[in-house]
């Protein structure tokens, strides 16, 4: 069985529970107050920033050419394609860049990306793919999820979310993410394997408290 198989169907049943979480049951419903939305992007904004760390620390754990260009190319497309996207959205909802710089990350939002960058120092490229699929991986569920929601694509607000990550470019990258962890993941051990498992669980675990920190506008 392939690596990322295992790791999916040990979080299954938290990934679902995502769907069922109010913030991104009224998100893909559009009745998500866009305050609590306004809230969720500021603190995103400052995860992505940590989380282009762990892709930084990628490039220097990887021994092959192929895997440092693709966390390289994380790295770039994280701060300069996601981020310009959360850029736009925090003009239209009055965010300043004052306002951000002088934002504090959640305990939630701080624990999970400081959990990232210990395994991402601690371990090796796969550890790290394993940690940042968690993230990517769940939010190409939930986009596609939510493009079976009527009219959540034309949500004036909400609508452009749920297309970036139900696109295709979208989906392609979270492919090759998979891949590149399948094939590191071949013919390891079945102690590495569940050390592997760990590490996806407890990021899914923080993804959810990431859900609930938002929508309760928890710091």
């Amino acid at each position: 069985m392939k690596l990322s198989k295992v790791l999916y169907e040990s979080v299954e049943e938290i990934w679902k529970s995502y769907l069922c979480h109010p913030f991104v049951k009224q998100l893909g419903e559009g009745t998500l107050s866009p305050d609590i939305f306004r809230y969720y992007m500021i603190q995103d904004y400052l995860y992505l920033l940590e989380y282009s760390k762990v892709f930084a620390l990628g490039v220097v754990k990887s021994k092959q050419e192929k895997l440092m260009r693709k966390f390289a190319s994380m790295v770039h497309n994280t701060l300069n394609g996601e981020m310009n996207i959360h850029k736009i959205y925090m003009e239209r909802l009055g965010i300043s860049e004052q306002e951000v710089s002088e934002a504090q990350q959640s305990l939630a939002n701080r624990s999970y990306t400081s959990y990232m960058l210990e395994v991402a120092y601690n371990g090796d490229a796969l550890g790290i793919l394993v940690a940042i699929l968690s993230c990517a991986w769940s939010y190409q569920v939930i986009g596609e999820h939510h493009v079976n929601i009527p009219n959540a694509l034309q949500h004036p607000l909400y609508g452009e979310w749920v297309k970036g990550y139900s696109s295709e470019e979208y989906r392609k990258d979270t492919e090759e993410l998979i891949a590149l962890t399948d094939e590191l993941g071949k013919d390891i051990s079945q102690n590495r394997i569940e050390e592997l498992k760990t590490v996806f669980i407890h990021c899914s675990r923080y993804e959810y408290a990431f859900w609930d920190m938002s929508y309760k506008k928890e710091m």
